[in-house]
């Protein structure tokens, strides 16, 4: 549990970080690019040595690696498009909402543990990442005079896809023993993939006057790449610690929500609707039930 509660701290570092990138006006994919590599450096310091060697491309975990650092960088342009056309409220829910995956694939493929507290925890949960991301109705009637994007429905769910897709394979890679969760190499090959891909693209958007190069940009991608890092890290040795993934991603995906957003009044002095302290009372019932 230990590994679990980490992760969720690094994960809320995230998003405070995040929170701030608009006030210092740093560019967010320039950022997670630099973000990307900094893990791989972090990854690097940790294991002492380079971490990818030539033996790594034989191994069975290799191909997962690479896909899910594409995930990664295709997961992130997603969930900025989602957050740009549909709002941050649509973008938090269709990452979160990744449960509805990983959940039914792990009792399924795996035969986790599913009896009906845990379902019913697991539906508590569902109802409070959408709760607890309610606007306000200022937000309401804002976002019913804005434009609709009824033609571009595709980029919310292909974030909740990819968001899926990335836990579904942690877990498949984790159940398989195709890679051993404590030894870092597997998730520092990941984000070295993300950078590499992350990297060319930053380099045609400067190369096209697309993107305009910033050394905050850099710093940022370093201030933010360290927690990304341990975020990481610490959910792989949770799974590894022998927690089911049908317990971890829900637990770590609501608390995450649920401790930002607190975090968020008490830092940011930002308001919550009776909806959203509901949303928390539900997301508070449905860990301890899935807990149970």
């Amino acid at each position: 549990m230990s590994f679990l509660l980490l992760t969720v701290v690094c994960s809320v570092l995230l998003g405070f970080i995040f929170k701030l990138f608009g006030r210092f006006g740093v560019d967010g994919f320039q950022a997670i690019v630099f973000n990307y590599i900094t893990c791989f450096c972090c990854g690097w310091l940790h294991l002492g040595h380079f971490p990818v060697q030539s033996e790594d491309f034989s191994t069975p975990w290799m191909p997962y690696a690479l896909v899910l650092g594409l995930i990664f960088v295709s997961g992130f342009n997603m969930t900025a498009l989602t957050v740009r056309y549909f709002g941050v409220t649509v973008g938090q829910i269709m990452q979160k909402m990744s449960i509805l995956m990983t959940v039914p694939f792990a009792v399924l493929a795996y035969h986790e543990s599913a009896g009906w507290v845990k379902i019913l925890g697991f539906l508590f949960a569902l109802a409070s990442i959408v709760l607890v991301n309610w606007p306000s109705q200022q937000l309401l009637v804002e976002k019913s005079n804005a434009p609709k994007y009824s033609n571009l429905l595709w980029i919310p769910i292909a974030t909740w896809i990819l968001a899926g897709l990335l836990e579904v394979l942690l877990v498949r890679v984790q159940n398989e023993g195709f890679a051993d969760m404590s030894d870092p190499t597997f998730i520092i090959t990941i984000f070295g993939t993300a950078g590499v891909l992350g990297l060319v693209l930053a380099i045609l958007g400067w190369a096209s006057g697309r993107l305009q190069f910033a050394w905050k940009n850099v710093m940022a991608g370093i201030i933010l790449g360290i927690p990304n890092y341990g975020s990481m890290l610490f959910i792989l040795l949770a799974l590894d610690s022998g927690l089911e993934g049908s317990f971890v991603f829900p637990v770590a995906n609501v608390s995450i929500i649920v401790v930002t957003t607190i975090g968020a009044v008490t830092l940011f002095r930002e308001k919550l609707s009776r909806l959203n302290w509901l949303g928390i009372g539900l997301a508070i019932l449905g860990i301890g039930l899935i807990s149970a």
